[in-house]
């Protein structure tokens, strides 16, 4: 698996935010790609309330050479949800729906929450998801570790005065579920926050394989040796 996190500094138009995803990729082919969370409008509420379903059909016009995943805005019915996506070649898939929605970003006024933890097959690898402020609820990892994940993703807009949160919680999740741990984290003043990056792949030891640095800026690991997830779970058993 040749995997990639991307790290942007979200902007007021969803066109130029994909645009800016598809410049950073072109020069790459088969390779997976994670998103940050709300990648095309961050926590734009006013731009968020004048879209309709046809936002989706823009995840379209992503470079059709890699697989996308992140989490994006997607209106069911008459309720918004903050959801993780996979993109492939063949179609766009939603996998999770964010539960724990963040109070100090508004969240919970203007989304719905999900109502469970899902895991997914990419690259004949079982892989899990969830979104940001999930990070600090650890029995969900706990669970996906449960349902068989080897490796999670994990999009985010994550503010740089809290980023050590960020650091130390995605490492502690590689370690005390011994999977591989992705991390793609938005960069830069957006509205009213400075988000503070620092996009992470992280090993079951929980090493840090690759980061991104502090600006727009795309990290690459050129093969994942899921072997290793085994050969950590056998080093230190745990029960589970």
């Amino acid at each position: 698996m040749k995997l990639g996190i991307i790290q942007l500094r979200i902007e007021e138009n969803v066109e130029r935010n994909i645009q800016k995803v598809n410049d950073l990729t072109s020069n790459y082919n088969d390779t997976i790609f994670l998103l940050p969370e709300l990648f095309t409008t961050g926590f734009n509420y006013d731009l968020i309330k004048m879209l309709d379903e046809s936002h989706i059909k823009l995840l379209d016009s992503l470079n059709k050479n890699n697989i996308f995943m992140g989490s994006i805005v997607r209106k069911k019915d008459s309720s918004y949800y903050n959801s993780f996506f996979v993109k492939y070649k063949n179609g766009i898939y939603f996998i999770y729906d964010k539960t724990n929605l963040f109070p100090l970003m508004g969240e919970d006024k203007y989304f719905s929450p999900g109502n469970g933890y899902y895991t997914f097959e990419i690259n004949n690898i079982t892989a899990g998801c969830a979104i940001c402020f999930d990070l600090r609820f650890c029995e969900i990892f706990f669970r996906l570790r449960k349902n068989g994940a080897k490796i999670v993703f994990l999009p985010a807009e994550w503010p740089k005065k809290r980023i050590e949160h960020l650091k130390i919680l995605s490492k502690a999740r590689a370690i005390e579920n011994q999977y591989y741990f992705i991390v793609s984290n938005a960069v830069g003043n957006t509205w009213s926050e400075n988000f503070g990056g620092n996009s992470m792949i992280i090993d079951p030891w929980g090493n840090v394989l690759k980061t991104a640095a502090d600006r727009e800026d795309i990290a690459i690991v050129d093969e994942i040796d899921f072997n290793l997830v085994d050969e950590v779970r056998n080093t230190i058993p745990m029960r589970c």
